[in-house]
C-alpha cells in the first residue's frame, strides 16, 4: 500500500525496491505514474519525467522529501478553511456578472474561523523547509513552483 501525499505525490512503502533508472529506484510516483520519485545512489531524490527522461531534484533523502510534504500539509491546514461552492439562480449569477462588469463586485464573506495569517504560515513554512534542507529550494527544484504559489497565497 503507498502513503498518499500532497499535489499528486505517491510515496511507496520504505521498503519497496524497484529499480527503473539505471543507478537510482523508484520510490513514489506522481499524478498516478504521469512523473516517478526517484532514489539515487547517494540517497538524493528527484522527480523523473519517463517520457523526456528529465530529472528535476527533490530532496538531499526521503526523509527530507517527507518533511517538505508534511511542511506543506501544515501550511495549507493551517490557514483559513476553503468557502464553499455558491450555487445561485440565473438571476442571481446576471446580477453578480453585472455588477463585476460594472466594478461593483463586493469581497467575498471571510468565514469565521481565519486560521493563521498568511505572512505567519509562510514565515513558518520558509522556516521549516529551511531547517529541512537548505538546498531543495533553489530555481531547479520540483518544490520552486510550489513556493511561489505560497508566496503569491495560492496554494
Amino acid at each position: 500500500m503507498s502513503e498518499e501525499h500532497l499535489f499528486g505525490i505517491r510515496l511507496h512503502p520504505a521498503t519497496a525496491k524497484a529499480d527503473v533508472v539505471p543507478g537510482a529506484r523508484e520510490i513514489g510516483t506522481v499524478h498516478d505514474g504521469e512523473f516517478l520519485v526517484m532514489e539515487d545512489s547517494d540517497g538524493t531524490t528527484s522527480v523523473h519525467d519517463s517520457a523526456t527522461g528529465d530529472r528535476y531534484p527533490l530532496n538531499r533523502d526521503r526523509r527530507a522529501t517527507e518533511g517538505f510534504l508534511e511542511a506543506f500539509a501544515e501550511y495549507l491546514s493551517s490557514g483559513p478553511p476553503t468557502p464553499g461552492p455558491v450555487t445561485m439562480t440565473a438571476e442571481q449569477a446576471a446580477e453578480r456578472l453585472r455588477a463585476f462588469r460594472e466594478g461593483q463586485v463586493r469581497p467575498r464573506a471571510l468565514p469565521t474561523d481565519k486560521g493563521l495569517p498568511h505572512r505567519t504560515r509562510l514565515r513558518k513554512l520558509r522556516k521549516r523547509l529551511h531547517a529541512i534542507d537548505t538546498t531543495a529550494t533553489g530555481p531547479d527544484s520540483w518544490w520552486r513552483s510550489l513556493i511561489e504559489e505560497a508566496e503569491n497565497d495560492l496554494l
